[in-house]
């Protein structure tokens, strides 16, 4: 009787445990109809896009980015088509780069623009873009487990590229369009930097970046340019574009720089046409190799086969005299 009677006090308790569980646990679930679930209303969004905005912000004002980043994303995932989920897409931006994760926030920033595109937001989006890239251009480096993951410069060449992309005259675009061909040369891409410098050429041509592209269009065709070929055309596209600002910047500092470029390059382009008139020699073609070497000696006397030139050109003559006797 008495095992009975304590049977019936422990299913008692248990069934008064439950209801007091029970209760407690429906407090914290609620039916959210925004999501279609029971929630905790802990997680749960909020009932409009500003408390729900509100919220997060409250998150961001504390420093708490990586809560704000979770709440500023529900925002967006529930009201996508409310005003306030490009506010919260532009503060998801924010938080990335206060947590000093900057190819996030880049990312986060690019969201803003290929998801609303016609926000007044565009312009201080694509500034803090082009900053991030200058981080990457002076070196930071993002880290993973303590390794750096992808070279610093190529983050920067992405987002310099991106910036031209998303506003090709804009206030930005002409100094991306410069450094992203700066890195492609650091990088020895050095076609592909050619093509970035032209681009700059063509469609910045009022910009102080302009006349320095000239520069570096004949430095990359100069790295392009093998020691020497009978076409030598890069050398030749090289020399002009040298010759061009040496003429039309007179007072930049590459001055120098682009002199002792140039003195190269006309050296290996005589070094070119000594080889055709060597070769003209060889057979036996004596005057279609003076005119070569005659070439040389004028157009090129201060390199180092203008001397050379000169003593062909007199033992060929020589040559040609014996031959007559």
């Amino acid at each position: 009787m008495a095992d009975k009677k304590n049977y019936s006090r422990i299913i008692v308790s248990l069934f008064i445990i439950g209801l007091i569980a029970a209760k407690q646990l429906s407090a914290y679930w609620i039916w959210t109809p925004q999501t279609g679930k029971w929630l905790n209303p802990k997680y749960a969004v909020k009932d409009s896009p500003q408390e729900q905005l509100d919220w997060a912000m409250g998150l961001y004002m504390e420093k708490n980015y990586d809560g704000a980043i979770s709440e500023f994303k529900k925002l967006i995932k529930y009201y996508p088509n409310s005003p306030q989920a490009c506010d919260s897409q532009y503060l998801i931006g924010r938080s990335y780069e206060d947590l000093s994760n900057f190819y996030e926030a880049f990312k986060a920033y690019q969201k803003v623009i290929d998801i609303y595109p016609y926000t007044q937001k565009v312009e201080e989006v694509i500034e803090r873009q082009y900053r991030i890239g200058d981080l990457y251009f002076a070196g930071h480096k993002d880290k993973f487990l303590g390794l750096s993951v992808v070279s610093p410069l190529e983050r920067a060449l992405e987002i310099f590229q991106k910036v031209v992309e998303n506003a090709p005259y804009g206030k930005y675009a002409a100094s991306s369009q410069y450094k992203a061909g700066i890195i492609l040369r650091k990088l020895e891409r050095f076609d592909e930097a050619k093509q970035a410098f032209l681009k700059l050429e063509k469609n910045y041509p009022d910009t102080s970046f302009a006349q320095e592209a000239k520069y570096q269009i004949g430095i990359s065709s100069y790295k392009i340019s093998p020691k020497s070929d009978y076409t030598q055309e890069e050398t030749e596209s090289s020399i002009k574009e040298m010759e061009g600002f040496i003429k039309e910047s007179p007072q930049s500092p590459l001055q120098e720089d682009a002199r002792k470029v140039l003195a190269d390059l006309n050296n290996r382009k005589a070094e070119s046409v000594y080889k055709i008139a060597q070769f003209y020699e060889r057979q036996k073609y004596f005057d279609s190799a003076i005119l070569y070497y005659e070439d040389i000696v004028n157009n090129y006397a201060n390199t180092t086969w203008a001397a050379k030139s000169l003593e062909r050109i007199s033992i060929l003559k020589q040559t040609k005299q014996n031959k007559k006797k």
